[in-house]
């Protein structure tokens, strides 16, 4: 963790680490709007074309940007920590620990 006054290259900072190394950086700006889903996933309706010219309704697990920067090895970059809910910094807490895992119960995997 990089705590410090606003503009000094805090991120900067990680992102030229992150290039030199060769490795691809994945960055989120937290907010209070931020929840676990953005950072996780969920499942999204879609429309799909059945073979009896009706629409079905199905769900489809899409990734967000913690759990995709997760299966590709990415750094992950979270800015402005501080402005994020309780509930989200517990949620984060399980990777950020000693843990290193996330489980996803829709998908019943641990990352």
């Amino acid at each position: 963790m990089i705590e410090g006054p606003p503009g000094v290259g805090k991120t900067s900072l990680i992102e030229n680490l992150a290039r030199i190394s060769g490795r691809t950086l994945t960055r989120v700006n937290l907010s209070e709007q931020t929840d676990m889903m953005d950072l996780l996933g969920s499942e999204y309706p879609t429309v799909s074309d059945s073979s009896q010219d009706t629409d079905e309704v199905q769900f489809k697990w899409c990734d967000g940007v913690l759990l995709r920067a997760i299966r590709e090895g990415h750094w992950f970059l979270i800015d402005e920590m501080n402005l994020a809910q309780q509930s989200v910094l517990e949620g984060l807490n399980a990777v950020l620990d000693h843990r290193r895992t996330v489980y996803i119960p829709e998908l019943n995997q641990v990352f």
